[in-house]
């Protein structure tokens, strides 16, 4: 489903719409170097709110989470996403205060897709048995997941990551849904704290693909209209593709004995549970994972000498899987705006 987006598109609006304005002066005071208008946030369903600018007098900037503003949760969604901007445009001019006066051109241009945006965030969920077992995924996959030419997951909060999370290109991340809404932190309405919603929650897996302004451009997804219904799903899965799992087992003596000395020994440190790419140098130590790579150990993923290894979920195999879509109940509660 489309989670977060942040698009710029044409629309004549009065005023000026903001949440103030952040000015820098130049060092005597004198006279301003820049300024820059704030996000306004604009309440949706269930307090879901999404933040909204002027760039100019026919310009507005909108950056958040539609499907949430619209539905008020993001448990399940669309993957249309000129449909999902379209929808919620149509709900922002219900809201006298921003006084939107689009032409009838420029609604045809958002209807078509013809506004462009800087990051889309893109997730799918696949289902587990409990919250358990999603908990039990994500850690073993911290320790034995890694992504092709980005290297092994790391862990920030619950969160798993997969790639620089600055990167103005595309990164992967991986959290359990359930954990999430249950946080302290969540803002997950009570009114939809259902047993089927808080379900579904519990067993899901979220993997999610955040992408941003350069890798839009060079991939020509900046514009809306370049996107269909099923582009969003069909890039995350292509991308997990490049998730790869070491089985990171001992080697057996025959492979061991082939091994030069410092690369048996760069093993065994490793199999203690020293990270390498601290211990070494940088054209050492991929050489060194390089080699041991052919044999299936990946010194990228440290090992955790303190944790045993555990078969009981399948890694690789939970994503082989289709993900899951939204089930019928949603539908009859009315808990889907858009799909």
């Amino acid at each position: 489903m489309i989670d977060w987006v942040t698009m710029k598109l044409s629309c004549d609006h009065d005023g000026i719409i903001s949440n103030g304005e952040v000015v820098s002066l130049s060092k005597d005071g004198d006279s301003v170097e820049w300024s820059l208008v704030k996000f306004l946030p604009v309440v949706g369903s269930h307090d879901a709110t999404i933040s909204i600018r002027s760039i100019t007098q026919s310009t507005i900037e909108i950056s958040g989470n539609p499907t949430k503003w619209l539905q008020g949760h993001n448990l399940f969604g669309t993957n249309d996403l000129k449909r999902l901007v379209w929808l919620f445009f149509n709900k922002l001019l219900d809201i006298p205060d921003l006084k939107l006066k689009p032409t009838l051109e420029q609604l045809h241009a958002v209807k078509m897709g013809k506004l462009t945006v800087s990051r889309v965030d893109i997730n799918e969920t696949w289902f587990l048995d409990t919250r358990e077992e999603v908990l039990a995924w994500l850690r073993s996959a911290g320790q034995k997941i890694s992504l092709k030419h980005r290297g092994a997951g790391q862990f920030k909060g619950d969160t798993l990551y997969w790639g620089n999370i600055r990167s103005r290109r595309w990164f992967l991340k991986c959290y359990s849904k359930g954990d999430e809404i249950n946080s302290k932190k969540s803002n997950f309405p009570d009114a939809l704290r259902t047993p089927e919603m808080l379900a579904y929650a519990d067993r899901a897996l979220r993997i999610e693909l955040v992408l941003r302004s350069n890798q839009l451009r060079e991939w020509q997804l900046h514009e809306v209209a370049h996107w269909n219904t099923d582009t969003g799903k069909m890039l995350l899965l292509e991308l997990i593709k490049g998730l790869e799992m070491s089985n990171n087992m001992r080697l057996t003596d025959d492979k061991l004995k082939n091994l030069k000395p410092s690369v048996k020994m760069a093993y065994f440190a490793w199999l203690g549970g020293q990270d390498l790419k601290l211990e070494l140098k940088r054209p050492t130590y991929y050489r060194y994972k390089a080699q041991l790579k052919e044999l299936g150990i990946d010194i990228g993923i440290p090992r955790d000498t303190e944790q045993k290894d555990s078969n009981v979920i399948p890694l690789m195999r939970v994503l082989e899987a289709q993900p899951v879509g939204i089930p019928d109940w949603a539908f009859e509660q009315g808990l889907v705006v858009c799909a």
